[in-house]
């Protein structure tokens, strides 16, 4: 009876986690190319009141008139799950205002799926102006 039990819930996980990573990669289907080739940025890290307002930005429009920041701010994402946490090193670069060097493409989307970037937030309190979201989507973290 335990080998069964045993079995019965090694089934349930697998199909839990299966339908995870199918509704991770759906979420890619909301997004829209914006680059016509990979590119290289400086990301910096812009912490904000909100917790549902995108948190990163270009080096070169970061400004300290944190008013006008916002329209130049860009979420995160990643196919790679290899990658997708950044190692404590790159996280503590960003908390203490450096960048890091990411490469990849740039998306824009109208929706997202359940679970990105907030899946408690619905809807968002952040609308941007044009009414795309901005998801840089990367590929590599690349040293600095």
């Amino acid at each position: 009876m335990n080998i069964l039990k045993t079995l019965f819930l090694l089934i349930i996980i697998s199909l839990f986690s299966c339908k995870n990573d199918n509704a991770s990669k759906n979420r890619f289907k909301y997004y829209e190319l914006i680059s016509k080739k990979t590119e290289t940025i400086d990301v910096k890290y812009v912490m904000w009141a909100t917790t549902d307002r995108p948190n990163y930005i270009l080096e070169k429009h970061f400004k300290n008139d944190t008013t006008q920041l916002i329209k130049y701010c860009f979420y995160l994402d990643t196919k790679k799950e290899k990658i997708k946490k950044f190692s404590s090193k790159n996280k503590q670069s960003l908390l203490d205002g450096k960048t890091i060097r990411l490469t990849g493409k740039f998306y824009k989307t109208k929706k997202f799926d359940d679970f990105y970037p907030y899946q408690f937030f619905e809807p968002y309190s952040f609308k941007p102006k044009n009414g795309y979201f901005l998801v840089f989507v990367y590929d590599e973290i690349n040293s600095k």
